[in-house]
């Protein structure tokens, strides 16, 4: 888990210390469909993720972006008797996604992501319970996407991403997290020349 971490984290620095031709900065959020995989029955649970981003132009044509986002996750399942259980998971992710793009405007990305998980509540009825101690502290995953930026600064994108760690510490089956986002993006006027 350590070295998933420091590899994302070296990955930023890198990017951080390219010798990008221009910097600008912006915000994020959308709508997360997230589920656990191998839990029988289960069905995906539909949040929010929200942040902000560094967009490194390196040219005309490729950049890199690091962001840092609230993640709401989880998933939910209904037993026999038709009653609900469901799992809420909270993550403060940081993914650094290398963006190729096609024309101006359109572009497709992929990267790493590195998680760390700041809630998880198991709810059943009007009951709730912190689960956290059962959960994994840290999550690393991979994802790809893809977006439309607008001259305006509003930017519409889409993102799939699938983790390669247990988010359970102690399952007998591995469950990883699988999340598909759609959001709006707006990138502030402001250029930095580096």
């Amino acid at each position: 888990m350590k070295k998933s971490i420091l590899a994302v984290l070296l990955v930023a620095c890198a990017a951080v210390g390219a010798k990008a031709q221009t910097l600008t900065f912006g915000v994020k959020g959308g709508l997360n469909v997230a589920k656990l995989t191998n839990i029988d029955d289960s069905h995906t649970r539909a949040s929010i993720y929200a942040g902000g981003f560094a967009n490194f132009a390196l040219n005309d044509m490729f950049a890199i972006q690091p962001e840092l986002l609230y993640s709401g996750q989880g998933y939910y399942y209904r037993d026999a008797f038709d009653n609900k259980y469901t799992t809420k998971l909270g993550y403060i992710n940081i993914p650094v996604m290398f963006q190729v793009h096609l024309v101006e405007e359109f572009f497709l990305e992929a990267g790493p992501q590195v998680g760390f998980l700041a809630s998880a509540k198991a709810k059943a009825g009007k009951v709730t319970v912190d689960i956290k101690d059962d959960m994994s502290t840290a999550d690393f995953g991979v994802g790809f996407g893809l977006g439309y930026q607008f001259p305006i600064g509003v930017g519409v994108t889409a993102r799939y991403m699938f983790g390669l760690t247990d988010a359970y510490k102690n399952a007998t089956e591995a469950h990883k997290n699988s999340v598909a986002s759609i959001g709006l993006t707006y990138t502030f006027n402001k250029k930095f020349k580096l």
